[in-house]
Formats: C-alpha cells, sequence, structure tokens
C-alpha cells in the first residue's frame, strides 16, 4: 500500500503571465479621432502626439469601428 501524498510533497511549477497591456493606438484612439473630426491631417496628429502616421491610422479605425462605422 502507498502512503497518500498531501498538498506539501507536490511540487508544482507556477507560471503567471503578465497582463496584455493595451495597445497604443487603442489608448490614443479617441483623442486622435476628435483631432481628425476637427479636420487635422493625420501627418500633424503623428507629429504633435511623437508617433508614427500609422499609428494614427489604425486608432481612427479602431474608434470607428468602436463606434459601430466600417473600416
Amino acid at each position: 500500500m502507498q502512503p497518500i501524498r498531501t498538498a506539501s510533497e507536490i511540487t508544482a511549477n507556477i507560471i503567471i503571465q503578465p497582463l496584455p497591456q493595451t495597445p497604443l493606438y487603442q489608448k490614443l484612439a479617441k483623442k486622435i479621432t476628435e483631432l481628425r473630426l476637427l479636420g487635422m491631417p493625420c501627418k500633424d496628429i503623428a507629429k504633435s502626439l511623437n508617433i508614427a502616421k500609422r499609428t494614427v491610422t489604425r486608432a481612427y479605425k479602431f474608434q470607428k469601428i468602436l463606434q459601430g462605422g466600417k473600416k
């Protein structure tokens, strides 16, 4: 007959994953959309926020999807 193992006798390795970070374009989406609606070009928004023009484009598209619009 084998002895009953208790929790103290069992080694367990648990990997705790870090929480996923929200992408920058999602954080800035609302502000970028406001600036676009005011007529500011993507290039100027990118320059003023010190980000890439592609990030501005992605943020604007993301916000449109959140509001129920198409890509």
